[in-house]
């Protein structure tokens, strides 16, 4: 029953964008969003190329912490690969713990992890991330009194709100947890209770990992719309918070709608917007998915050849 309300909540979410993008787009004009995205020269791809790149090296340290958590030594080659083609996958896919957590079954296992470790693995990354988008928002929200006069008061007021509801299930989950050292259930998982040091690394490896992928969209929107980084991080933190609620997989739609509704209209330019997020998702999720994959059926024909060649 749960799934079920859990899917019509993201079709819904996925369809409202959809509705809302397209009658943004067809205003626009097609043609025009078509030659604004074509307009965008290489370097700046390459900027947000070189951002993603270094997101990724930030995103292996999820997997580092968790393999730190269940006690187990893993080579940072091995590492990097898993984790890239991990999230290039669960990133684009969605359902982070089932997609996600196949890759890193495909890749652990044959290290002599055993499929119980690699399963509290996944559970202990999930929370990870859902530790860093956390923090990333207070952090966000903290900064918007230096960005009020572009973001409208409304949404301020519900951004502060969002931001205590956060600080105080941290808070909880910190004393009653981590503080008291009790055992915490993920996806039917029971985790025992990180250290307080852990703990901390979790939150800067969420913290460094948010911050890169805000600044992967940010080098491509400045060159079409004149704007400060500042509101366009607290909006992205927001719009990247609702796709993760929303399920949506790789947010489709979701951070589109976010960024209409919440950018303020003085300073926005909307083909703008719309032309830069396209570009970021085809930068960030389908070029390392496709990149991802292609090492993928290469990997699994080496296995065979392997498997062929031992017989």
């Amino acid at each position: 029953m749960l799934n079920k309300i859990i899917q019509f909540i993201s079709f819904l979410f996925f369809g409202v964008a959809l509705w809302m993008i397209i009658r943004e787009v067809d205003k626009i004009g097609w043609q025009y969003l078509f030659n604004l995205i074509l307009s965008t020269p290489i370097w700046v791809i390459a900027l947000a190329g070189l951002f993603v790149l270094s997101d990724y090296i930030a995103l292996a340290g999820y997997d580092i912490l968790s393999l730190d958590y269940i006690r187990q030594k893993v080579p940072f080659k091995t590492i990097f690969k898993t984790s890239s083609v991990g999230f290039a996958v669960s990133n684009t896919v969605g359902h982070a713990f089932a997609s996600g957590g196949a890759i890193r079954y495909l890749f652990y296992t044959p290290l002599g992890i055993s499929r119980a470790n690699v399963l509290v693995l996944i559970a202990f990354e999930t929370l990870t991330i859902f530790m860093g988008m956390g923090a990333i928002y207070v952090v966000a929200t903290a900064l918007t009194p230096f960005s009020h006069h572009l973001i409208d008061a409304t949404h301020l007021r519900t951004f502060y709100i969002a931001s205590i509801l956060i600080i105080g299930a941290f808070l909880i989950y910190y004393f009653q947890i981590v503080y008291k050292k009790r055992k915490l259930k993920i996806g039917g998982v029971e985790l025992s209770a990180p250290t307080g040091k852990m703990t901390l690394a979790q939150l800067c490896v969420g913290l460094a990992d948010n911050f890169l992928v805000s600044m992967v969209f940010y080098c491509i929107l400045r060159y079409h719309v004149d704007t400060p980084f500042l509101p366009v991080f607290i909006i992205f933190t927001v719009a990247q918070i609702t796709s993760l609620i929303s399920q949506v997989p790789g947010g489709l739609g979701v951070l589109t709608t976010m960024f209409l509704l919440l950018f303020p209209h003085e300073v926005a330019d909307k083909a703008g917007i719309i032309g830069s997020l396209f570009i970021y998702r085809v930068v960030y999720f389908f070029i390392p998915l496709f990149l991802a994959c292609m090492y993928l059926i290469f990997y699994e024909i080496s296995v065979k050849i392997k498997s062929v060649a031992k017989e």
